[in-house]
């Protein structure tokens, strides 16, 4: 969504914590008018999860679309041609950058922005399709020697994610994955997950990302991980002795969170209603009932199924344990018949695999799973509030990527970025509805790449992010609950959720969290970098600096560029101008504070803040 907001004359309520940052003067003034302005952009912070339905902001309708056609007297019109549903070439260099926010990290150059205006999206896609990423369970095994007792640890973990978001030319799938953790999430903020359970587990989104969701669903279900933190892990059948039954939090949760949601839909998203006007739910407790029942007798893979006892009494400190698939132990599975989706039974007497594989695939072939997943790898990459077309669009790919085959995420991935709604430019303009907040992680992720922020070992020291008044509350594989860090549906109280629009981000912007984060980039910013000893990311300003002369046009030019998008607002410009006049730029000192104030500033406005 597009806000636009004013900021106050002062920072009058505002109070930042004090931080290293050199904070006075005109520097001072207009963080706090930023801090202020993006207060007003989130409506001051609070609220709650106030959609409550598993559908979709505002989408309650019935199946079917209204369009028809009327006959009568007078002339004939010609309807216009059909509007194409995929943009294939960026018609701006503004356009070239929106379609790297929303599948990098942003654009780091004019050059980059040329480049992909003269190839297309789709040349850019493919290239990426190709692009391979660092493995994160090897950088586990290539840094552990590190460590004094040559043992990998969970900011290791934390530290492969960043390799990929700051270097990697695989920028797409590294995108992807990071939306992908956010559906099927795994966290360790209990901590108790072991490093080589969360790389690995990284390791398979990335392998899949572009893969087929059928697929996915069974690495993900099978990944041991997931097994331990949702308790499918040694989920057993039912003990009438010891008092025992299956474990049936895998089986909400993959039918909640992971697949097709609380509420039946029609293909563009929209809740499906009873006769009475109410959503019919998409299953019951007998359908959860019967999935954890297919679900049990599964344990570490690298163990001897063969001995009952190994499914419980087992060393979980072997690493190899937790880099492979579980596998089956037959004397723990359940063999009863299960009720399952859509009046499907499984029969009595099947194996452990033959009912997971039914019941993965009676997963995958309900009509919701398209609208369900596509509309969140929407809100991910593009927009909080796509239309009801433009996830019929995206669930149509889902359903057969045009040679036949269902659940190609290469195929959908193409359909969310290339969608002529995704490659509308709303810029100038209000557009309520357009756009989405950019995740905390994301901007940070976006400054380090686009000022080129090197360390002298190539490693970082990026692990705990997700404090609140200190830091950005986001971090990587540490959200706190099954839920992610935010619901797709939430609506900050206000004019959005009056509008009944979704701004998901918005669950975690709070005034302690808008505060936080001028803390956290203000001391970044001051500092000229991130972290410590060798791994510590500095950032060279020179470049920079060498622009911030004059009135600080040229300046204001890249930062447009490497922050946002080319869609930086004339009342944004006026207040970066205006602030660059009020400081010299006679030395190199002096330029170097211009530019920290600069990005500053651009760090908190609502321009970069509110992707368009």
């Amino acid at each position: 969504m597009q806000y636009e907001t004013s900021a106050p004359a002062d920072a009058a309520g505002v109070e930042t914590q004090a931080t290293d940052a050199d904070t006075s003067g005109a520097q001072a003034l207009a963080l706090g008018a930023a801090a202020a302005a993006l207060l007003a952009a989130c409506g001051g912070g609070g609220g709650s999860d106030s959609a409550g339905t598993a559908a979709g902001p505002g989408n309650t309708t019935g199946s079917g679309t209204g369009t028809g056609t009327g006959t009568g007297s007078g002339t004939t019109t010609t309807p216009p041609p059909p509007v194409p549903t995929l943009v294939t070439t960026p018609a701006t260099l503004r356009d070239a950058a929106r379609f790297l926010s929303q599948a990098s990290f942003g654009p780091r150059s004019t050059d980059e922005l040329e480049a992909l205006r003269r190839g297309g999206f789709d040349a850019w896609l493919q290239q990426q399709f190709g692009a391979s990423v660092e493995s994160h369970v090897a950088y586990l095994e290539k840094y552990r020697v590190e460590n004094d007792e040559n043992r990998a640890t969970e900011e290791m973990s934390y530290e492969a994610i960043w390799q990929q978001w700051l270097w990697s030319d695989g920028v797409l799938r590294s995108r992807v994955s990071w939306a992908l953790l956010q559906i099927f999430v795994i966290s360790n903020i209990a901590p108790d997950i072991r490093p080589h359970a969360m790389s690995s587990y990284m390791d398979m989104l990335n392998r899949n990302a572009f893969g087929n969701y059928r697929q996915l669903l069974e690495d993900v279900t099978l990944h041991p991980a997931m097994g331990y933190y949702l308790n499918m892990l040694e989920s057993e059948k039912e003990n009438t002795a010891d008092g025992t039954h299956p474990n049936e939090n895998y089986a909400r949760e993959v039918l909640q969170l992971f697949s097709i949601g609380l509420v039946q839909l029609n293909a563009d998203g929209s809740t499906r209603l009873d006769a009475q006007g109410e959503a019919i739910p998409s299953y019951g407790e007998a359908e959860v009932k019967g999935f954890a029942k297919a679900f049990t007798g599964w344990a570490y893979g690298g163990l001897d199924n063969r001995v009952a006892r190994t499914f419980h009494d087992h060393d979980d400190n072997v690493e190899a344990l937790w880099q492979q698939p579980m596998q089956p132990w037959a004397s723990y599975h359940d063999t009863g018949a299960k009720t399952l989706l859509d009046g499907k039974t499984l029969p009595a007497g099947q194996t452990a695999q033959q009912d997971m594989k039914d019941a993965l695939d009676n997963i995958f072939q309900h009509p919701n799973v398209g609208p369900f997943i596509g509309r969140q790898l929407i809100q991910r990459l593009v927009t909080s509030n796509p239309s009801p077309t433009y996830v019929q669009r995206v669930a149509a790919a889902f359903a057969n990527n045009g040679a036949g085959v269902r659940g190609d995420l290469r195929a959908v991935v193409r359909a969310v970025l290339l969608d002529v709604e995704a490659r509308q430019d709303g810029s100038g303009s209000v557009v309520l509805g357009v756009g989405k907040q950019r995740e905390p992680v994301l901007r940070f992720a976006q400054l380090l790449r686009g000022l080129g922020a090197r360390s002298a070992n190539g490693r970082n020291a990026i692990h705990y992010l997700d404090g609140s008044d200190d830091a950005l509350g986001q971090s990587p594989l540490l959200a706190p609950t099954v839920f992610n860090f935010y619901s797709p549906f939430y609506r900050p109280p206000g004019p959005l959720t009056e509008a009944g629009l979704a701004a998901p981000e918005f669950q975690i912007t709070t005034e302690t969290t808008v505060v936080g984060s001028l803390n956290f980039f203000a001391s970044l910013i001051d500092s000229a970098g991130y972290g410590w000893d060798a791994s510590r990311l500095a950032i060279d300003f020179a470049p920079l600096a060498a622009l911030a002369t004059g009135d600080g046009t040229a300046l204001v030019d890249r930062l447009d560029l490497l922050l946002f998008d080319l869609q930086m607002s004339a009342a944004t410009r006026t207040r970066m101008l205006g602030l660059l006049k009020a400081l010299p730029a006679t030395s190199k000192d002096d330029r170097e504070y211009r530019v920290r104030s600069a990005l500053l500033l651009s760090m908190m406005s609502p321009d970069h803040v509110i992707q368009k």
